[in-house]
């Protein structure tokens, strides 16, 4: 059997995720793996103890399991990548988007163990380049009001789920002003006000939000919807629907599917819910860059 490698942030959910990664290695012990628990803080140190783990016997790694949300899980792409490992999630975030998508949310740890006896399966990932460098995400893009909703909802402490996302929207309501976005779309250039610009590669964000309900993990695109200049009120009117998708049909939104996309606005972009850099920035879909169990 090869060996797993278990990654949970030991202060995530007051601890929760430390000690799920710890049960899930005495399940998969039962099952015959072998298994390393990495569970430091701090995001450098994290990842440089994953990489010494994978370097120390990197024939014997035979994949990642990331307990925790989406965050963990945009933090560890890179090294994915990097190495080709398969992974995959056992959600004890906040948003858990990518574990809904594939899954992961209904799993038992026994269930969770005999996912990762079949063979894993590649998904598209995103490549972000901005003035902080380069990224690499799995989800989803919010580059306007969305972007100023996550970053409220990051900083609640107490607020948790999905409740902290509709709480930030309200609040980000009372100040948020439309702005002109220059969008590219290979090659094709846009130029409008805009409330908002979503990216996905998968469909859902901030913990159940259907932005691009059609986007796909498999399909070599990225969707970008655009969500022209609307009152409050209409904005308002739309919101709800997002949980189920059926926003896509309201006349002011828009959706471009491409594979190079570029963005410039007096703005920030976030990726699975975390700060990536100021606008401007480039986005390239990689093709089956990433092996999941799903």
């Amino acid at each position: 059997m090869k060996t797993l490698i278990i990654v949970a942030n030991p202060l995530s959910g007051r601890g929760k995720s430390l000690k799920v990664a710890q049960q899930f290695k005495e399940r998969a012990s039962i099952a015959g793996f072998e298994s390393v628990v990495i569970g430091v803080l701090g995001k450098e140190e994290m990842l440089k103890s994953l990489r010494v783990a994978i370097e120390n016997d990197r024939q014997s790694i035979g994949g990642v399991i990331s307990v925790g949300g989406d965050g963990l899980l945009h933090a560890l792409l890179p090294v994915l990548r990097e190495y080709d490992l398969p992974f995959t999630v056992i959600p004890t975030g906040t948003g858990n988007d990518f574990a809904r998508e594939i899954g992961a949310m209904r799993r038992t740890l026994d269930e969770t163990i005999k996912k990762i006896l079949e063979a894993p399966v590649a998904i598209d990932s995103v490549i972000i380049k901005g003035n902080g460098g380069e990224a690499r995400a799995c989800q989803v893009l919010s580059l306007g009001f969305d972007a100023l909703v996550n970053e409220r909802a990051n900083d609640f402490r107490r607020i948790r789920g999905k409740m902290k996302y509709v709480v930030a929207t309200i609040r980000e309501l009372a100040l948020f002003k439309p702005m002109r976005f220059e969008i590219n779309i290979d090659g094709v250039d846009y130029s409008q006000q805009a409330m908002l610009i979503a990216v996905a590669n998968g469909p859902s964000y901030g913990g159940g939000m259907k932005i691009c309900p059609e986007a796909r993990f498999d399909d070599g695109l990225l969707d970008v919807l655009i969500l022209s200049k609307v009152s409050i009120i209409e904005l308002i009117k739309v919101f709800p629907k997002v949980y189920s998708g059926s926003h896509i049909r309201h006349p002011a939104i828009e959706i471009i599917k491409g594979r190079e996309i570029a963005v410039n606005a007096p703005a920030k972009a976030f990726a699975d819910g975390e700060y990536i850099s100021e606008l401007p920035i480039t986005i390239n879909v990689e093709p089956g860059s990433l092996k999941v169990w799903r």
